[in-house]
């Protein structure tokens, strides 16, 4: 948290004063990126549009099934880290406590006619968080959906079993659980920057 220091003066004036009660109270109002509800129910984020946007992969995916996607099926995963975090990693190369990422789903639209080839995004289908905060999940990390099987947005969402999102992230994820191999924008934040965390990417 950023400390505003009085310089020069032992005792500040009632101008400075407001001043400094006054950005300490804008501070201090400011809501952390992830809000809980109890010891581990995750409120569905707000304004995670505003944040930085790390980028965008269509059909994606590990999984444990060698079945094919096919471009009907397919899905776009937009993912988007919360200021703070993202300014930390960029100057120590970790990522802090209460670092929140959002991945976005989407469907997968193409097109192929005359003078125009190509997919976009169609239509947006719900959104997965991810948190780390050591304080609160034994692993660090924790995953979470807010759509459930039938489609229906949720506003609260509790962490997925380890086996769903974790481990996979454990094993996978270039640097701290996050697949950072698959996002410019991360790479390029760190470079330059000593990573004690990484590991070697996998394909």
């Amino acid at each position: 948290m950023k400390t505003h220091r009085i310089s020069c003066k032992l005792f500040p004036t009632p101008l400075s004063l407001a001043a400094v009660l006054f950005l300490g109270s804008t501070a201090a109002s400011e809501k952390p990126p992830a809000v809980f509800e109890g010891k581990d129910t995750l409120l569905r984020p707000e304004g995670y549009r505003q944040w930085v946007f790390v980028g965008s992969a269509l059909g994606l995916e590990y999984s444990p099934n060698e079945e094919k996607q096919t471009s009907s099926n397919l899905e776009y995963k937009n993912v988007y880290i919360d200021p703070a975090a993202f300014k930390a990693f960029s100057e120590t190369g970790r990522f802090p406590d209460g670092t929140m990422f959002v991945l976005e789903t989407a469907s997968a639209e193409t097109k192929n006619e005359p003078g125009l080839q190509g997919s976009f995004q169609k239509e947006y289908l719900g959104i997965s968080a991810a948190v780390k905060d050591t304080g609160r999940f034994p692993e660090g990390w924790a995953y979470f959906r807010f759509t459930d099987r039938s489609g229906t947005a949720r506003t609260q969402a509790t962490p997925a079993p380890k086996a769903a999102c974790f481990d996979c992230h454990r094993q996978k994820g270039a640097i701290d659980n996050v697949f950072t191999q698959f996002y410019p924008v991360l790479r390029a934040a760190s470079l330059g920057v000593a990573q004690p965390e990484a590991k070697r990417a996998r394909p």
